[in-house]
């Protein structure tokens, strides 16, 4: 299978990497960290506290655009899509918790 990597089923996090906390509230962010540094391949990310809205099209996120991603659920994204993504919370503030893994 050339667009799959057996190894993901066993991630492993890139050294010397920091995981970022990212704090969502009514204005839209994006990540801080710049996962596509030639060292990430994905990023791992969940949804700690309270649902949020993300866009990937250079669009801003707001209360009727972008996909709902929920609290309490995990994703796994490739670097390219975590760089490109910008979150707005729905309802109330939220922390969205990333990581970057290496195979």
């Amino acid at each position: 299978m050339a667009n799959s990597f057996a190894v993901n089923i066993y991630p492993v996090p890139t050294n010397g990497q920091t995981d970022e906390a990212l704090a969502v509230s009514s204005a839209a962010v994006s990540f801080s960290t710049t996962w596509n540094d030639g060292n990430n391949k994905f990023v791992v990310l969940d949804i700690q506290s309270n649902d949020v809205r993300v866009t990937f099209d250079g669009s801003t996120p707001t209360a009727s655009n972008g996909h709902i991603l929920y609290s309490g659920q995990s994703y796994t994204w490739h670097v390219k899509t975590a760089d490109a993504a910008s979150f707005i919370r729905v309802s109330s503030d939220a922390v969205i918790h990333a990581s970057g893994f290496t195979v």
